[in-house]
């Protein structure tokens, strides 16, 4: 039998919000035997007049810090004995997600919620569309009362 893939999908901008998904998510992985897997998406707007400006060595630098930036976060989780694998993709966050969430075979995919505001309501618009398309089970986690 094959292990439970957890996929959790956090910000770095968020540290409070991040660290609740990570913590539900460990909880999760701890109650099925599983892998925990990292992710942060770093939004690229393909179709935006501006991405052709933007130079390619900035895009690497933003890549390799937020590999480092995610890799510190995951060092300060704890997971105990959890086998933990860190990704950094760059796209639509949504998308991102999924298709990580189907290369990997995740069981459950983890993903935050905005606080509810009259343009989302509930849950923010990746966190929708993820909990909509995605083939696992997805958790969508409410932050901190």
């Amino acid at each position: 039998m094959s292990k439970t893939s957890i996929l959790a999908a956090v910000d770095l901008q968020h540290e409070e919000s991040d660290q609740h998904v990570a913590d539900e998510a460990i909880a999760l992985a701890k109650s099925h035997d599983g892998d925990l897997h990292l992710v942060f998406v770093i939004p690229d707007q393909h179709h935006s007049y501006a991405q052709s400006y933007v130079p390619k060595e900035m895009k690497a630098q933003v890549g390799a810090d937020a590999v480092r930036e995610l890799d510190v976060f995951a060092g300060t989780l704890n997971t105990g004995d959890i086998a933990v694998t860190t990704h950094v993709r760059r796209g639509s966050v949504y998308t991102e997600i999924i298709d990580l969430s189907d290369e990997i075979a995740a069981n459950f995919a983890v993903v935050g919620a905005n606080k509810p505001g009259l343009g989302d309501l509930f849950i923010g618009p990746n966190a929708a569309r993820v909990a909509r398309h995605a083939q696992c089970s997805v958790l969508v986690v409410r932050p901190a009362r």
